[in-house]
């Protein structure tokens, strides 16, 4: 279990930056919204230059995230899980801390709705606890990057069956014949791993759920590996020129050839999560799925 921290903003001295979906239009006026509360608690507000365009509140500034978040307190993020799971890399890459503001469908990542923007309110008045998350560390070669949900390693040629081999610390875990395989973050455990039969982890654990997708085999059972594992996925086939596609959290990130092999990790970085709502895991778990179905 991770040790968590705890925020209070203060009025005239904090700064936040707002991410926002400026693809979708249901999402303006949410953001709208969430900027006039911090902009009237005095807290310095920052938007990507392109929200000028559709967000217009006197005293927004604009700036790119790589020269304002250094700099920031906290970082909201406006949308749907897609949103979140873009804009928190930026998060994660400066250690700011993020809250989600579901403006889209299943928002399992989101801590509030956007009508129950008035939460925010405890920022000032109490704080809110922090809650430190697995962030998966993907790599092969130059190609490095992280995932905050999970890694999807399959055949580039849609419909065809994936040969795998997967390590564990150097030692074969097991070969698959299969659609493809998902490594996973106790986050990611509700995504993709979970619609592949994986199993739910608790956000609070830390350790890397593997699923195979579509197995053609009588076993298809996930396996869950401790933290201070090292994960090796490759192809199980000597030929091929493009053999292998791996996709982070839900984009087509690089290729792996014949020869090539990924790895995967616990990364020594963690994506922070605040929550205002109050609400734990399992609750959040009954009211965002069990109670859709």
């Amino acid at each position: 279990m991770k040790k968590n921290e705890k925020i209070k903003l203060s009025k005239g001295k904090s700064k936040a930056f707002v991410f926002a979906n400026l693809t979708r239009e249901n999402v303006f006026p949410c953001a709208k919204k969430l900027v006039e509360i911090l902009l009237k608690n005095k807290i310095e507000t920052f938007m990507v230059p392109k929200a000028n365009e559709f967000i217009s509140v006197p005293g927004i500034k604009f700036s790119e995230p790589e020269e304002a978040l250094s700099d920031v307190d906290i970082v909201f993020i406006v949308g749907g899980d897609g949103t979140i799971l873009r804009a928190a890399k930026f998060a994660i890459k400066y250690d700011k801390p993020i809250i989600g503001i579901n403006a889209g469908r299943l928002g399992f990542l989101s801590d509030i709705e956007a009508e129950s923007l008035s939460e925010i309110e405890k920022l000032f008045k109490t704080g809110c606890p922090v809650e430190k998350r697995t962030v998966l560390e993907i790599e092969n070669g130059e190609n490095k990057t992280l995932a905050i949900n999970d890694v999807f390693v399959s055949k580039s040629v849609p419909g065809k069956i994936a040969e795998l081999f997967v390590e564990c610390n150097g030692h074969e875990v097991c070969r698959y014949r299969a659609d493809g395989i998902v490594l996973s973050t106790p986050d990611g455990s509700t995504a993709y791993s979970m619609s592949a039969g994986g199993p739910v982890l608790d956000t609070n654990l830390n350790a890397i759920i593997m699923t195979p997708v579509c197995p053609h085999s009588l076993i298809s059972c996930s396996v869950v590996f401790s933290p201070e594992k090292i994960i090796t996925v490759g192809s199980s086939l000597v030929c091929g020129e493009k053999e292998l596609d791996v996709v982070v959290d839900g984009e087509n990130v690089f290729s792996l050839k014949k020869e090539e092999k990924l790895t995967v990790k616990c990364s020594e970085k963690s994506v922070k999560f605040i929550n205002l709502s109050g609400r734990g895991f399992y609750e959040i778990l009954n009211q965002k799925i069990i109670e859709r179905r």
